[in-house]
Formats: structure tokens, sequence, C-alpha cells
């Protein structure tokens, strides 16, 4: 996993990895975004975020999303 980031380098890392296509860099990226966000809807949001970027991936990371997804009742 990246390094934690402040949120205005999390922003730039995020940007450069969307306009990389490095979505394995996004799930780690998205995932440090819900686990630094302020609301428990700002962390869904990131969280799903890197969830669907892990599915796409193949991401060893999928299952844990996953489980986080469904212990917060995002997804059944």
């Amino acid at each position: 996993m990246t390094a934690a980031r402040g949120p205005a380098a999390l922003h730039d890392a995020l940007l450069a990895a969307h306009i990389a296509g490095d979505s394995e860099q996004m799930v780690d990226l998205y995932t440090q975004a819900a686990d630094q966000s302020g609301t428990e809807d700002e962390e869904m949001f990131f969280l799903t975020h890197a969830y669907i970027f892990a599915l796409e991936a193949g991401h060893p990371a999928t299952p844990q999303l996953r489980d986080r997804l469904r212990l917060a009742g995002r997804i059944g």
C-alpha cells in the first residue's frame, strides 16, 4: 500500500493515478482516502471507488473492501 498522504497530496496522487490508468494505485489511494475521511458517507464513497477499481484490477484487497462495504450495510 502507498504511504499515507495529506488531503492535497492524496488528491494529486489520485488525479495522477487516473491519468496514468493505474488501477492498482487507485485502489490503494481510494482506500487511504476512505480511511482518512471525515464522515461515513465520504468514507463509503471512497471505499466504493476502491472496491470497483479492485474488482476491475483483480486486486488482492477486493475481499477486504467488499467486507468493509458489507459490514457498513452498503452492499448485500
